[in-house]
């Protein structure tokens, strides 16, 4: 993989945006939440560009009939797309979208209804400078995962240190665009959920994202998380935590659908999980308005096999909520939500401060190379087990680990 120093390109254009007339996706996500507009998102599983054209044609149609409209959408790259390209073929698993030239990555922005965004297996993945490099291309601005560096391993390619370059090369990229509105996104969920056991280490790992990428690399971060928050009030401390470790400037990507407790043998029962999420993100997004869209989900959760129908039913579930959002929001202490969560990100800022202070006896702490490379070799499991405060905080324990708790009992 050849990577340059500086390899400046300027972003291409989604059929979306040439029809809204946006500059760029974190342009309009900051219109859309100034002007207090909800912004929707779903997850297409289609394992084949084939299947994707058919099912955001099909989307579209739909969309307009209803009179609906889906802002953004992700998709599932296979994932051998996360190694390089010479070594993607033999491991490729027919259960994602399998990129070979340009013109594959520009189908991506075909749909004039929504604007697609990348997620698995680019930015933190062993492909990540080639991989984001395509992507931008073909118009995609919002891209992850970078947890997802931290937080997954590829045993089919062991060089972790040509893993952080390539990873801090695509990250460079991506500050080289943030005049066209380039925004990296993080799943926290999805790179530290299984180790960080409360709210306050996972905000401390969203400060620490924060210190390398737009501190030390001035890229543009995007925070996301819900997938292992089923507690309404915790899904609004950590928004309004959020907001508060951005001060204010937080252009988020999408706020996922709590997979946790969901019924995985009566799935219809599954709409009554959605609908409480969605009230409840909506409500924060009413008055917060960090620009997050919100993700509905089919029943049958993330799988190829939900079809157009069901993602417009979801929409239309969504539509019927927004009238009691107003009310809805009037019930709920935003007073209590911000105080736990300034609880939340003091522990989180005095994580930040430890794991600082501890490699900064070993490394450069202002080399963003260094610092990656250093926290990939340790793990965030050890550093967070190490250099957790141990008192004078706050201490929230997450929705993940009381379900872990639970089952083991």
């Amino acid at each position: 993989m050849e990577i340059q120093e500086r390899d400046r390109i300027i972003p291409g254009k989604t059929n979306f945006m040439k029809r809204n007339g946006f500059a760029s996706e974190r342009e309009y996500k900051e219109r859309m939440a100034e002007e207090g507009r909800f912004m929707y998102h779903f997850h297409l599983c289609c394992p084949s560009l084939e299947e994707l054209k058919i099912q955001m044609e099909e989307l579209g149609r739909k969309l307009a009939e209803k009179n609906l409209h889906l802002d953004r959408f992700g998709v599932s790259l296979d994932y051998a797309m996360a190694l390089p390209e010479g070594e993607r073929e033999k491991y490729r698993s027919g259960q994602g979208l399998y990129m070979v030239k340009q013109t594959d990555w520009n189908m991506l922005g075909h749909s004039a209804h929504m604007q697609p965004h990348l997620g698995d297996n680019m930015i933190g993945s062993p492909a990540s400078y080639e991989n984001v490099r395509a992507a931008l291309k073909a118009g995609v601005t919002t891209i992850g995962n970078i947890s997802q560096f931290f937080g997954w391993d590829y045993p089919e390619y062991q060089d972790v240190e040509m893993r952080t370059k390539s990873t801090a090369a695509a990250i460079r990229l991506m500050a080289d665009c943030r005049e066209y509105g380039t925004l990296i996104h993080s799943n926290l969920d999805d790179g530290y959920g299984n180790a960080a056991g409360d709210l306050g280490l996972l905000a401390g790992c969203a400060l620490l994202e924060k210190y390398l990428i737009e501190e030390l690399l001035h890229a543009k971060l995007a925070h996301s998380f819900g997938d292992m928050f089923h507690s309404p009030f915790k899904r609004l401390v950590f928004l309004s935590a959020l907001k508060k470790i951005h001060k204010g400037s937080m252009t988020g990507s999408m706020i996922f659908t709590n997979k946790l407790g969901r019924n995985h043998q009566d799935k219809g029962l599954n709409t009554a999980h959605l609908s409480e999420c969605l009230l409840c993100d909506m409500a924060g997004q009413f008055l917060y308005r960090t620009g997050h869209a919100i993700t509905a989900m089919a029943d049958g959760g993330l799988t190829a096999d939900v079809t157009a129908e069901e993602i417009v039913r979801t929409l239309e579930y969504a539509r019927e909520l927004e009238a009691y959002v107003p009310e809805y929001a009037k019930m709920i202490d935003w007073d209590r939500i911000d105080e736990t969560a300034d609880k939340v990100v003091e522990r989180g800022e005095l994580f930040l401060e430890y794991v600082l202070k501890a490699l900064g006896e070993r490394i450069d702490i202002r080399n963003p190379y260094e610092m990656m490379l250093e926290i990939k070799k340790m793990g965030m499991g050890r550093l967070m087990e190490e250099l957790a405060p141990k008192d004078g905080t706050d201490v929230i324990i997450t929705d993940y680990m009381i379900y872990k708790a639970a089952e083991r009992s």
